[in-house]
C-alpha cells in the first residue's frame, strides 16, 4: 500500500471511529489498547504499522522503504 492509499483511507475515517481514555495518578495499564487494534482487524493495523514504517524511513533517511533482497539457505544437520 503506498502512501496516496493510506492518506485518502485516513482521510475517510468517521469522527465516530476514534476513542480517547485520560488516565490519571497511575501508569495507563494496555487494555484499552489491546482492545482498541483487536477491534479494527489486521488489515487496519497492517496499515498502521505500515505508515509508522514509511514516517520512520522518510525521517532517518530521507527516502521510501525498500525491501532487503537477501536470501539465506539453512541446512539442517543431521543428529
Amino acid at each position: 500500500m503506498d502512501g496516496k492509499n493510506q492518506n485518502e483511507t485516513a482521510a475517510n475515517r468517521k469522527a465516530a471511529d476514534f476513542r480517547t481514555r485520560v488516565v490519571r495518578g497511575k501508569p495507563a495499564d494496555r487494555e484499552f489498547d489491546i482492545a482498541f487494534w483487536q477491534e479494527q482487524g489486521d488489515e487496519a493495523i497492517f496499515a498502521a504499522m505500515w505508515e509508522m514504517i514509511v514516517m520512520v524511513e522518510e525521517a532517518k533517511y530521507g527516502r521510501q522503504p525498500t525491501f532487503q533482497r537477501t536470501v539465506t539457505k539453512i541446512i539442517r544437520s543431521r543428529s
